[in-house]
Parts: C-alpha cells; structure tokens; sequence
C-alpha cells in the first residue's frame, strides 16, 4: 500500500527557500513549514547530504539523535545465524525500529524486511542517497495518514525531478560528482543531466559504488571466532533513476524509473574452523565459508498532478509497480572430525514484494485570515505477492529443498484517509486533525512447495485517527502537541510461518487470528524561532500494544510431543523521553547546532514483571560549530558526538546472562567545502579525529558481556569486531553545470 504523496507546489517550495524555511508534508499532508508543524520532523535536503559526505542511510542519520540504523559486522554461517547479513538493516525512532516504521520513496513503500534462521533481509539497501532530493523523517505514529507501518513513525524520501536540475532561464542542467571514503574504500561517481523541451524536460541519474568491508579498531586476523578484524568484503552497487515530465504549469504528468542493485561478496573468515554445535567439543571443521548477497529494487510510475485555484487547489493520481528481491547465497566447505561424513553444503534463500499500486489525492483551501480550513481526502490501494525460497544443498534432518518458511502470498492493502488543517484567530491556533480507515486481506496460495501445509487466510480494518495543535504564543515563541494512533498489519510470515524439526522435537503454527501491532502517542512542546535562533524542546510518551511475538504455545520438544511454537499478539511497551535541539545563525556566517535525546521504556509481559526495552538507544547528544562564508564560497563545521553507556538495569533480561554494554564515547568529526569556482566544489571530512575506539548499543545489541573477555593469547576481545572505523577521511569533488 503507497499513500499520495502531499507534494508542495513549485510556487511554495520556492517561497519557503527563498524565505530560508523547510516545507514539510509528512507530518500532515499538507505543505507547511517545518516550525508550524505540529510534531517533531526533521528535513535533510541534498546540499546537507553532500555537505556531510554522505554514503548510505547510516550517514544520514549520524548526527540525529534518537533515529539510529543498526550495522552489526558480517558475522554469520551458512545455516547458523545471521549476524550483520542484512548490513544497514532498518531505522530505529525513540527506540521501535524494523517493519514497525514505515519507509517511503516517493510516496511509494519500500519493500518489507525478513528474517528467518541464516537469512536476514533488511530495508538499508533499496535507497540510494544520492537520487534523493529530501528526506523527512517524523517521529511518532504515522498510520493515521500513511496506513500499515507506520506505527514508530516515518521516513520519507523524495527523489529529484528535472527542474531541480536546471537552473532558471537554461534549458539544460545537471551535475557529476565522485567521491572517495576509506572507512570501507568505496569510491563512488554520479552523473545526473536534466533538459527542458517547453512543457517538457527529462532527466536521468547514474551512481556506481564500489566498496569492502567497514573499518573497525579490531586487531585479531586469521579465521574463526576469534578473529576481530572485518571479514573481507567486495561490493558493488548501481542506482539510476529517469524522469520524463511534462508541466504546463497547472497540469504535471510525469514517468518515473528507478533501479536500485548492490551485489556484495563476503569472505567469511570468523566462521572458519572448528564449529560446535551440539555440545563443548567440535561437530565438523569449516575449511572454507563464502556469500554473495545481491538486492534489487526496481519501480515504474505515472502520477498526474493539479496545481491551480478554485474547489480544488490540488489533486494527484499515481499508479505504480515496485519490485524488491533479496537474494542471499552461501557456500560452505566442512570436513569431519569422525567417522559421520560432513559434505560440503550450500544454501540459497530469496525474498520478494512484487506490488501494483495506485493512489489518489485531493486538497482543496478556504477560507481567510481569521479562519483557513485547508481539507486533504485520498486513498491508495495496493497488491502485493509476497515470497520466500529456501533452496540449496544438504538441508537440515528431515528438510527437502526447495522449500519456503511460509506460503507464497497476495498480500492487499488498502484505506482511505482525510486530513485537515485549521487555522483560526489570523493563524495563531492551528489544529490538524485526521482519520483514517485501513483495511488489509492475506491470502495464501496453495503452493507446491509446501505440499503438506495449507496457509491460513486473514482480513481485517483499523481507524486510526490523528490531531494535532500549534499554538502561536508570540511571533516567536509556539506551543505543540500531537496525538496519534498507529498500527502495523501482521505480514505473511507471521500469520503463516511453516517449518518442522521432528526430529528435534519442535514445529512452527500459523495463526490466522494474529491481529495487528497498535500504538498510541502523545507528544508535546515549545519552539522559540527568529532569524538568527530556533530552539526546540519536546516531551514524548508513546504505548504500543499487541506486540507480534513468537512463542511456545504447546508440546514437550520431544518427537512424540513437539514443542509448538506460533506468532502471537504477546507483549506491550510502554516508551517515554524528552528531545530537545537548537540552531543558532548569524550575519557573519557563523553557526552552530545541538541536539539531544534521551528515551527510556519497558515491556510489559502478561504473568511477567515489567522488563526494559532494549532497543532504545542510551542518551546522545549532537553540538557542532561552523562558518559558512555567505556567498557560499567556502565554509566548514566541527562536530561532536556523543553516545552515553548503556545502564546495566536497561538491559536485563536482553541476553542469555549480562548484555555487552560499551563505553561511553565522544568523538569529533570536522567537515569543509571550497568553491573552487562558480560550478566546481571541493569537499571533504575528517571523521572520529581522536580515533576513538567506541561501538554503537545498536550494533551490539544482545551480544554477550562475556564478548569483553580479553583473550590473553591476542590481547584482544570478540567486541572489537562490533567496532566502528577509527580516524577517517571522506572527500567529494562535484561540477555542476
């Protein structure tokens, strides 16, 4: 399902750039500033992008507190675990992350993620950020205008058109740009070229990437378990994206296309040697272990937009077709260590969306100064089939491949949603009321691949409504607050998750009366804005219901009695925290940020004592202070970034026995850029200056405390691998024309 995006109009967006202001539509459907929304969202356009050599969805949010993406290191085993497999894997908002906050490009979701046993499929590698013109990102439930999803919050991404492209009275435009990192080697080159024929203008976009494994501060080579060092990689990856629009000013009709494929070759060192898998001594030797990852997304679409005045100031129809396939394949060498023969194995698994949408908006304005009602009413609906193949060689006791965790399935999504916006006393009280109706229908094939389980079918619908306040206390200072309920629909795997181990004594169950994950938010603020300050400090607590959890529900794990284990609405959570950021500007060019976000929560478990979540991000904080020359000749930043400990009692019971907490750390990035002529810019960065040792709690999360044992023979700790790069340097040279 792919909500209408509420596009501004050119008109807007260029009065608010030329006023120094962001327009957001996220956070309401309805163009707006961002300091008159009624929540907290952040806008990250493509000159802030490029400014702070950004390469992927992690460097977006680094200086972000309280968003996160988790990049565990490349740690896993052919059929065992699947540590670091899915790279950047999802955004985490206040804590929630995964298929729990909704990720859109254009207005068009991104394809699910999945994990199951060795394979784990996350949504870090469908957008590529150099085809982005802006990104939003909004905090809190989105479902009362986006739908299924949104349940944490939102990110939208909004790739460029032509006339971002070509500047005003040119027929022709575009830029190139390449660029180097070391933090994993990638060098990586653009070219975008855009041209206007009247009413009509075309433009395509290239990036190829080429990349190895991420840099960490371990020390330990060699293969096996011990090994801290990264394990080898080799990756590529290519982005296009083409437009053809025609705008005659009050009508755009506009074709899009964009492809989006990384292939990734890892050599997995740590999982070489002695493997032990059924008690202290070893099981077999793994001589050799190797992957090729290789994710795609492509989508095709049309969209009609109306622009002008009367009963409808704006309308919008798009349809589309997205396609996104993971695909992950594993080779492993064994020898035996007895008489039990140990062939060779390998191990092929794939996840797939292919989805037909369409989607549909009108938004009309009326009204005056004493009172303005601004009224969006749409919907989408859209078609998924859904699917997953387990393939490969030797499979497990009592396993025939070709198989599937769950049954090939059409997935339907749909709702319809009405938003509006009031403005009373000369827009000094603005409310933002929405409501939206949701229903969704899964539906399993009988499929040949599981010739022995038919799936279960399910259907339900949500209202989710929405209202939010801005207050004007001065022309300076606001009040805000939102309220907000979400929800996310129970995916196919859930509902139908199928696999046996007799043998072992365990089974999977479907369960057709899985119902959806439920949220509820309150958020609440101040905002002090001027020309040269804008401070923001914003209070949160949000309550999530019927979270999707698999459990034991039956049987003995024995072959007789196999223990059952099935999906189930099982846990709640209960989430609060403060947030509070500031930016100061100045004549002079002289600037500076800060940014903090603190959150604390709790799961809360029928029968059990409430126990912390541990998926929230300790405190951290973001300050930097730099000059922009105000011709825009030349300018730099210093940034400090700060990430507190993990508390002990934040983490109980998150792992078998203590959680792996790491240290405290600040470390310093500085950034610059030179105009070296009117077209011709030169940037780079120098990042983790100190060349901090210090990992992320996301990255870490649910390893171990035993993980910072120093082995006395390398003076090292199996931690060290979940380090991230020491001191190092990004730089960009980018011609625009």
């Amino acid at each position: 399902m792919a909500p209408s995006p509420s596009f501004a109009t050119e008109a807007e967006l260029a009065k608010a750039q030329g006023d120094g202001a962001a327009i957001v539509v996220t956070a309401t459907r309805t163009p707006l500033e961002v300091e008159a929304a009624p929540a907290t969202v952040t806008v990250i356009d493509s000159e802030q992008i490029a400014d702070e050599l950004v390469t992927d969805i992690k460097d977006l949010v680094r200086y972000e507190p309280g968003v996160s993406v988790r990049r565990a290191p490349a740690r896993f085993g052919a059929a065992f675990g699947s540590t670091g497999r899915a790279r950047n894997e999802d955004f985490v908002i206040r804590g929630i992350g995964g298929n729990r906050v909704l990720i859109q490009v254009d207005g068009i979701r991104s394809p699910q993620g999945f994990s199951f046993g060795a394979q784990d499929a996350g949504r870090g590698g469908y957008t590529d950020v150099s085809l982005v013109k802006s990104v939003e990102i909004l905090r809190g439930p989105a479902s009362a205008l986006y739908g299924s999803d949104g349940l944490a919050g939102a990110i939208s991404f909004t790739t460029r058109d032509p006339v971002d492209l070509i500047d005003a009275g040119n027929n022709f435009g575009g830029f190139v740009r390449a660029s180097y990192s070391n933090a994993d080697e990638e060098f990586a080159e653009t070219v975008a070229l855009a041209h206007r024929f009247g009413d009509i203008a075309a433009m395509v976009s290239y990036t190829r990437r080429d990349f190895q494994e991420l840099d960490n501060k371990g020390g330990v080579g060699g293969v096996g378990i011990g090994r801290t060092l990264p394990n080898p990689q080799d990756g590529e990856s290519n982005a296009v994206l083409g437009k053809l629009v025609w705008d005659d000013g009050t009508h755009r009709v506009r074709l899009t296309g964009e492809y989006v494929e990384t292939e990734l070759f890892t050599d997995v060192l740590s999982g070489q040697g002695p493997a032990f898998v059924f008690g202290p001594f070893p099981s077999w030797i793994v001589d050799d272990l190797t992957a090729l990852d290789n994710t795609e997304r492509g989508r095709a679409s049309l969209d009609w937009t109306y622009t002008g005045e009367g009963a409808i100031d704006y309308a919008h129809v798009s349809v589309y077709y997205q396609d996104g396939e993971d695909v992950q394949f594993t080779d492993e060498d064994r020898s035996p260590l007895g008489a039990t023969p140990r062939p060779d194995r390998e191990r092929l698994n794939t996840f797939e969306n292919e989805v037909y949408g369409i989607a549909a908006e009108v938004r009309s304005v009326f009204g005056d100064d004493s009172f303005r009602a601004t009224l969006a009413f749409g919907g989408d609906l859209s078609f998924t089939r859904q699917e997953g193949l387990r393939d490969g060689t030797e499979p497990s006791f009592g396993e025939v491949f070709p198989t599937r965790a769950f049954p090939a399935t059409d997935f339907t999504l749909g709702g319809v949603f009405l938003a509006s916006e009031f403005a009373l006393f000369d827009g000094r009280l603005t409310i933002f009321p929405a409501l939206r109706y949701d229903f969704y229908d899964l539906d399993p094939t009988d499929d040949p691949l599981l010739p022995t389980f038919a799936g279960a079918a399910q259907k339900d619908s949500r209202l989710s409504p929405k209202i939010g306040v801005t207050a004007k206390m001065t022309e300076e200072v606001s009040l805000f607050g939102n309220y907000a309920q979400g929800f996310r629909a129970p995916t196919p795997y859930q509902v139908n998750n199928f696999f046996e181990n007799l043998a072992f004594g365990y089974t999977s169950l479907p369960n057709p009366d899985l119902g959806p994950e439920r949220s509820e938010s309150w958020e609440g603020g101040i905002r002090f804005s001027s020309d040269r300050i804008s401070l923001q400090i914003a209070a949160f607590k949000a309550d999530y219901q019927d979270f999707i959890s698999q459990q034991v529900v039956g049987g003995s794990f024995t072959p007789r009695d196999p223990a059952q284990f099935q999906f189930v609405n099982f846990n709640a959570a209960e989430i609060d925290g403060i947030e509070a950021k500031a930016n100061f500007r100045f004549d002079s060019g002289v600037f500076a940020r800060f940014a903090i976000a603190h959150a604390d929560g709790d799961i809360l478990t029928p029968g059990q004592a409430p126990r912390p979540l541990d998926t929230i991000d300790p405190l951290n904080l973001v300050a930097g202070i730099g000059y922009r020359d105000p011709a825009r000749r030349f300018g730099g930043e210093l940034i400090v970034t700060h990430h507190a400990r993990k508390e002990l009692e934040e983490t109980t019971g998150a792992c078998a026995s203590d959680c792996f907490r790491p240290d405290a750390f600040m470390k310093l990035d500085a950034t610059a850029f030179f105009a070296i002529t009117d077209a011709l810019r030169l940037r780079a960065g120098i990042f983790n200056i100190s060349n901090e040792k210090y990992a992320y709690w996301q990255d870490v999360r649910g390893l171990s405390a035993t993980a910072a044992i120093i082995d006395p023979a390398t003076g090292s700790a199996q931690a060290d691998a979940y380090t991230r790069p020491g001191r190092n340097a990004s730089i960009s040279l980018s011609f625009q024309f």
